[in-house]
């Protein structure tokens, strides 16, 4: 007997040991990505491979992007229930269903899964519709109906602060507008200069292997540029909070490299590419050292280009550097935090007013639902301009990048130098 509860104590003991261990093994290891070992081969900082990012060599195989289509809609799918709407590029096609005389209803059959819809849920919505149901209760049922004593607020003062809840929702959404348009007028910028600067290259610069380099770093400049302004450079499917993984910063710096290798796959001035990758693994500023390096090809063709052309050269740099310090002028500087704050307190305290206001008017039956609706109208309005304030987690960057990867490319490949021909 005692035998036997000494060996039910030991096996007790065992089962906690191993428990321990087992917790402790769990927290002190995280499961293997495995490594790119084009990463290794070219001693990049990190070398674990990335989880989304689609080479261009296999994009035939697979989409790049990860696109929903419900109801007549197209958009990126959403992972988290925070996350803004994003849309890709225009076509023809997404135009004419934009101006579809169906859009309305189209509209009205994805409300629920809008991203406004999503993001106000809770609290936001659920929180008129909570004051709704206990005043309703109270006044119903405790008061026992009796309109004299109902509690309530006059609508006629009420009304007064409805517009100036409107007005404020308003005011926010077109300055959120403003920074959202400026920052693509921004990239258009990077665009038409990217082009220019790689069109002048194929002009100017003879020595095919400065020519190489400098239309590499052309190429890299958008992708440095993305992941400046947008911490996850446009992998929104990347989570911080998937705590069993490696670290967060090397699995985005994984996905930056990658781009990177997408530009520099031939295995030609590597040098550039542990540069750029360094820079941005040290936190240091990944567009300026493009920038940079792209400086210093420029002025190594001093001797081989004409000084008037370098010149000209030199001035798109420029270009390129002024429109990537106006971006983050966006991107550190919000709209005033004191205006957001207070717009936020006179919404919430609207919003806990709102079924005061609408109760006397609309009774015990339509004071809810009434109350859902305007909520959401208004909330609605200064939700889309908070998400519209930081454009650059909303526009399609990586589209972007590639489109002035494959201008480039265009570029480069159909150039041809015009000789004149001996006249006859």
């Amino acid at each position: 007997m005692i035998a036997a509860k000494l060996h039910v104590t030991q096996v007790r003991h065992l089962r906690r040991a191993l428990s321990t261990m087992t917790a402790a093994v769990s927290t002190t290891t995280t499961p293997s990505i495995p490594n790119h070992p084009e990463f290794e081969k070219r001693n990049l900082p990190v070398k674990l491979a990335p989880e989304f990012y689609v080479f261009k060599a296999d994009r035939a195989k697979m989409s790049q992007f990860n696109v929903v289509f419900k109801f007549g809609e197209e958009r990126l799918s959403r992972s988290e229930r925070s996350d803004p709407t994003r849309e890709l590029n225009m076509t023809p096609k997404h135009w004419k269903a934009h101006k579809s005389p169906y859009r309305k209803w189209r509209h009205l059959l994805n409300t629920f899964r809008s991203s406004p819809v999503q993001r106000l849920a809770f609290p936001d919505l659920f929180v008129p519709v909570a004051v709704g149901v206990a005043l309703t209760f109270y006044n119903e049922i405790i008061l026992g109906g009796v309109s004299n004593v109902a509690i309530g607020l006059s609508m006629e003062g009420f009304a007064g602060a409805t517009t100036a809840v409107g007005l404020l929702a308003g005011f926010r959404l077109k300055e959120s507008y403003g920074r959202y348009d400026e920052a693509r007028k921004f990239w258009g910028e990077t665009i038409n200069t990217t082009r220019d600067l790689a069109r002048n290259t194929c002009m100017w610069m003879k020595d095919k292997v400065q020519q190489d380099r400098m239309l590499k770093l052309i190429r890299a400049f958008p992708v440095a540029y993305n992941f400046h302004v947008n911490r996850k450079g446009g992998h929104h499917n990347l989570h911080e909070s998937d705590k069993n993984k490696p670290k967060f910063a090397d699995r985005i710096q994984a996905e930056f490299q990658a781009e990177m290798l997408d530009i520099y796959m031939d295995g030609k001035h590597d040098d550039d590419l542990r540069r750029i990758s360094e820079a941005k693994y040290k936190g240091e500023n990944g567009g300026l050292e493009v920038l940079n390096l792209m400086g210093e090809t420029i002025a190594a063709s001093m001797g081989t280009v004409d000084p008037i052309y370098v010149r000209e050269m030199d001035e798109q740099l420029q270009r390129l550097c002024g429109v990537f310090g106006a971006s983050e002028r966006i991107l550190r500087t919000p709209i005033p935090t004191s205006f957001t704050r207070h717009t936020s307190r006179v919404m919430a305290v609207w919003v806990l007013a709102l079924p005061l206001g609408m109760y006397p008017l609309m009774g015990p039956y339509f004071t809810i639902p009434v109350c859902l609706l305007t909520s959401f109208a208004v909330l609605g309005i200064e939700d889309i301009g908070v998400q519209l304030e930081e454009p650059f987690d909303v526009l399609p960057l990586r589209q972007y990048s590639d489109g002035i990867f494959d201008s480039i490319n265009q570029i480069e490949r159909n150039y041809r130098p015009y000789k004149l021909h001996d006249s006859v």
